[in-house]
């Protein structure tokens, strides 16, 4: 496979362990909201749903509200190899890119509580747009051919429409060495390159 030098990678259940109950906080919300739909998947789905602006605002606040306390219980230590494998990346020249269903207001502190502010080279939260495919199409727009990393069928259907190279995890725990193959392909595929180069030279 030819090296892709751009990783984007999403937050809940890739980056992190998914600390937010998101089965209890649909139904949180079909209550409050006194619909009957399923919410799957919670942010596009509620986007989409036609009630009053304001109902739509407190459920986002309610969505936030977990977001927000989910870094309160993250422990950086649990994720410590996806940190310190984030970081080698960027170091060997790939550029680290977050697509998130999170918001601007809750990533941020995210990423500063991993250390990991000054070695994103760019987010895409809900506030530019709720759509994974959007997210995905913009990414590729701007810097060409890209790598999505992802936990669930909704990352997946997204980057099969957005003809995006996907790799699934079934934890966040499998980031690490996901990472760790994609930077070694890469250095292989280098070498390759670089030795074609000097021979073609002699």
């Amino acid at each position: 496979m030819n090296c892709i030098e751009t990783i984007v990678i999403d937050v809940d259940g890739t980056l992190i362990p998914n600390l937010v109950d998101f089965d209890k906080l649909r139904r949180r919300i079909r209550e409050k909201l006194g619909v009957s739909h399923e919410l799957k998947p919670l942010g596009l789905s509620l986007s989409r749903l036609d009630i009053p602006v304001e109902k739509k605002k407190l459920a986002w606040e309610m969505i936030e509200e977990e977001e927000l306390n989910s870094i309160r219980l993250l422990d950086p230590g649990s994720v410590s190899t996806n940190i310190s494998e984030v970081i080698k990346m960027v170091e060997n020249g790939f550029k680290v890119v977050i697509a998130t269903h999170r918001s601007k207001r809750t990533l941020e502190p995210l990423l500063e509580k991993l250390g990991l502010t000054n070695y994103i080279s760019e987010y895409v939260t809900r506030d530019y747009s709720i759509d994974r495919v959007e997210q995905l199409n913009y990414l590729k727009a701007k810097y060409g051919e890209i790598v999505f990393i992802g936990d669930t069928v909704y990352d997946e259907e997204a980057s099969i429409k957005a003809d995006t190279r996907f790799y699934r995890v079934k934890s966040y725990t499998e980031l690490a060495s996901i990472l760790e193959y994609l930077r070694l392909e890469c250095s292989r595929s280098r070498e390759h390159y670089n030795t074609g180069l000097g021979s073609s030279v002699k």
